[in-house]
C-alpha cells in the first residue's frame, strides 16, 4: 500500500481460522521506537482478525509512526 505523498506499507501474515498466527509490518516508512512496532506485531499474533483494529489503536500513545498511519495499518489489516 502507498497513498499519495505517504510512504510504502506491507504487511506479510499468515491467517489461521480467521486468527492471526505471524505477522510482519515492512516498508520505507519510520517507527519510533522501533521496539513498540515489533511489541505490536508480537500482540497482534493469536488476534482475530476482525478485533485488530483494538489492538493496533493501543499502541497510539506508544508508537510514533512517519510516512504511515495507524488508520493505514488496520485499512491493510482488514484486507487480509
Amino acid at each position: 500500500m502507498k497513498k499519495p505523498g505517504g510512504k510504502t506499507l506491507k504487511i506479510e501474515a499468515e491467517i489461521e481460522n480467521g486468527k492471526i498466527v505471524s505477522i510482519s509490518f515492512s516498508g520505507d516508512f519510520f517507527a519510533y521506537p522501533p521496539e513498540a512496532l515489533e511489541e505490536m506485531e508480537q500482540d497482534l499474533i493469536s488476534t482475530d482478525i476482525t478485533n485488530v483494529e483494538e489492538k493496533v489503536n493501543k499502541y497510539k500513545g506508544k508508537l510514533t509512526l512517519l510516512g504511515v498511519s495507524f488508520d493505514d495499518i488496520i485499512e491493510l489489516l482488514k484486507k487480509l
